[in-house]
């Protein structure tokens, strides 16, 4: 089995054992394609997202197939980031490029996109209780807001309160 060597998990490519706390690092030691574990001399990390040498070119392809283009990438990790920064403060940038590097892997369109990369910073922001209530809805701030319609919006009122990149100017 690929990764196993004598009872322990290996490098796919090497063999080299690979120890415990190396997969409690960040992004981990899996080839996001072929989800096999490699060492930190056989994996290529790009934005925060791993891939195999035998996965690399199926990665380039897919990230020119997603028919999400550069400009679109940057003006939602920009918005993002700008919402986190404005409710949480700076330092999650990381997070914001991890998930649009990996989302953008498994994605056919820009409003996909977006959704799935609003929602999984969403939700590692609460998994990993920088704040769970995360962007808090001025209405009811023991809960968060969702992003519905390409908006912060308030479940409980429906209410729409601010658009991606606007939680800085949203009443508070």
């Amino acid at each position: 089995m690929d990764g196993h060597f004598g009872g322990t998990l290996a490098c796919s490519k090497c063999a080299e054992p690979l120890e415990l706390d190396y997969f409690m690092r960040a992004p981990g030691p899996f080839c996001l394609l072929c989800g096999k574990v490699f060492c930190g001399r056989h994996l290529m990390i790009r934005k925060g997202v791993g891939n195999c040498e035998a996965c690399d070119e199926d990665r380039h392809r897919r990230e020119q197939a997603s028919g999400v283009s550069p400009a679109e990438q940057a003006r939602v990790v920009g918005l993002l980031v700008r919402d986190l920064a404005s409710t949480v403060g700076p330092g999650h940038e990381s997070v914001v490029e991890e998930a649009a590097a990996r989302i953008l892997l498994f994605t056919d369109g820009p409003d996909y996109f977006e959704h799935e990369v609003v929602d999984d910073v969403q939700q590692t922001l609460h998994d990993t209780f920088v704040d769970t209530s995360w962007p808090r809805c001025p209405e009811h701030p023991h809960h968060p807001l969702w992003y519905l319609n390409k908006s912060w919006t308030c479940q409980q009122s429906g209410r729409q309160i601010a658009a991606l990149g606007g939680l800085a100017a949203a009443p508070k």
